[in-house]
């Protein structure tokens, strides 16, 4: 299955009378929870994430703002759908799963909740519909991204040289992982320093794999262009990097989108 990457974005609004409320036992109490989405503090006032059970609540509503999807509820079905260029993301309110661009169902693993008459779906929803989700319980913050933003994110990283701090937000602890580092490092330094200064990424894909998600993005040089694909895991942290080459005859036919 692939997904088209265009900064993905949800959003709902309030639904209509009749869904009922969520019962306040369900619900644990505030804890401060702060939501980055691409970046940037979600802006939370009346309609604050929370914690349910073992997950991270977060209101569709100005999920939606942020992200810039247009949202059709129907009321006598529960049936919701929110459209952005050519993607589609339909699914239900009492349902299991996600149909994206009316062809690949994914499968819902947490429920979507109603609370005074807003809707909240669990972090892990925003990897179904495939972005980057990942909480941290000790600064009590979730985080979601667009692959293309992480690849971004990366690649400044990469050209800039910060390799340490490309090891602090892009890698775990593990003594495997730290080291990856210089493997990067090399990868990186290998088809950079040839093909001249960084400019910037022309096109970006993904698709999802087993524990996580591929991102394919096509990198401008001065000299030449080069495909760089990242394997991350459910949380954002690289488990594979290469970076090859494209051909002059390649990037020539390769239109930027």
């Amino acid at each position: 299955m692939k997904i088209k990457i265009a900064t993905v974005i949800l959003s709902i609004l309030l639904l209509a009378t009749g869904l009922g409320l969520l019962p306040p036992q369900r619900a644990q109490a505030a804890e401060n929870i702060k939501v980055i989405l691409n970046g940037q503090l979600l802006q939370l006032d009346e309609s604050a994430a929370y914690k349910s059970a073992a997950n991270v609540m977060i209101p569709l509503r100005e999920a939606a703002e942020a992200l810039k999807y247009t949202t059709t509820y129907q009321g006598s079905t529960g049936q919701i759908q929110l459209t952005r260029i050519k993607d589609t993301i339909d699914f239900k309110l009492s349902g299991n799963e996600v149909l994206l661009n009316g062809k690949d169902k994914v499968v819902l693993n947490d429920k979507i909740e109603v609370r005074q008459k807003r809707i909240f779906v669990p972090l892990s929803f925003f990897n179904a519909i495939g972005l980057i989700a990942s909480y941290d319980p000790g600064t009590g913050q979730a985080e979601i991204y667009a692959p293309e933003v992480t690849a971004g994110a990366v690649t400044g990283l990469l050209a800039a040289g910060k390799y340490q701090e490309l090891q602090e937000r892009y890698l775990s602890n593990t003594a495997s992982q730290q080291a990856f580092l210089p493997l990067i490092q090399k990868t990186w330094e290998s088809v950079a320093v040839p093909a001249g200064n960084y400019f910037g990424m022309k096109t970006t894909e993904s698709h999802r794999v087993q524990d996580g998600m591929t991102i394919q993005s096509v990198l401008i040089f001065a000299k030449s262009e080069a495909t760089l694909t990242l394997t991350v895991d459910t949380t954002g942290k690289i488990t594979g990097l290469t970076l090859t080459p494209i051909a002059a005859s390649e990037a020539a036919a390769s239109p930027v989108k």
